[in-house]
């Protein structure tokens, strides 16, 4: 079992993906990075992560997605620094969970709070990237067994 939000999550998040063909079908040509951060974290959330990384003062919790023509990696950073990325996304961490608990309908969940999100970057460049990889995401993403905080 795996939780969610966790570098190790993470880890296995890229490795599921890079054995999946259509993932790697949806990537093929794309060199970029995103970064997804949740904003207003549950306490819950942020005991977790404090107890689990040693790091005090969580405001914002990010993950950084780097795909070039496969999974080049998928790192959980605390705190990020938006202004250090040329895609950025943020909601709140409530909103990333009901995207996450969606998965049979990826893009649905997207659109249903694609109003909510703050798009930093070219939001064709975005939109385009999540028609091709929301649902090979979701899938991999349910193939990892998983306890989500929060």
């Amino acid at each position: 079992m795996f939780v969610f939000p966790s570098k190790e999550w993470t880890k296995v998040l890229c490795e599921e993906l890079n054995k999946d063909e259509d993932f790697l079908k949806s990537v093929n040509g794309w060199n970029i990075d995103v970064l997804l951060i949740g904003k207003n974290l549950p306490n819950d959330v942020v005991q977790y992560l404090r107890n689990t990384y040693s790091i005090n003062g969580i405001n914002t919790l990010g993950l950084h997605m780097a795909f070039d023509n496969s999974c080049k990696s998928i790192d959980l950073l605390i705190n990020p620094e938006p202004g250090s990325y040329r895609y950025v996304v943020i909601a709140d961490y409530g909103l990333w969970l009901r995207v996450l608990k969606r998965l049979d309908d990826p893009i649905t969940a997207l659109l249903s709070v694609f109003s909510k999100l703050e798009i930093r970057g070219s939001t064709v460049t975005l939109i385009r990237l999540a028609a091709n990889v929301a649902s090979p995401i979701a899938r991999a993403m349910r193939k990892i067994p998983t306890k989500i905080i929060g």
